[in-house]
């Protein structure tokens, strides 16, 4: 079974078998978090440095939307790729099973 491997075994599979991305996904996130939002920071620092005051503030409202629409979008992204990953594993399940049962020959054919 490739569960049993360790995070570096599956790091350096060549063949593919068994997949890291669950394991790192939440990692993933908070690094784009942490830099999405040191980068919106910075956007809003400037903004009011070399901008008026109501611009700044019009910068700020916007980053603080866009920033909260990123988190979203991430999140939902990351989702889908765990999920694929979730039905490729338990695709490959299904289908050491159904051989296992088929040479046991316990297969019913309906």
């Amino acid at each position: 079974m490739t569960q049993n491997k360790g995070f570096f075994a599956r790091l350096f599979d060549l063949s593919f078998s068994s997949f890291i991305a669950p394991q790192i996904v939440g990692i993933l996130y908070v690094l784009g978090l942490v830099g999405a939002t040191l980068f919106a920071l910075k956007v809003v620092q400037e903004a009011f440095r070399w901008l008026e005051f109501t611009e700044g503030v019009g910068t700020l409202v916007v980053t603080v939307i866009s920033l909260f629409i990123y988190a979203i979008l991430s999140r939902v992204a990351l989702e889908s790729f765990v999920a694929i990953i979730r039905t490729a594993e338990s695709t490959r399940i299904l289908a050491e099973e159904a051989i296992a049962r088929q040479n046991n020959g316990t297969t019913t054919i309906s």
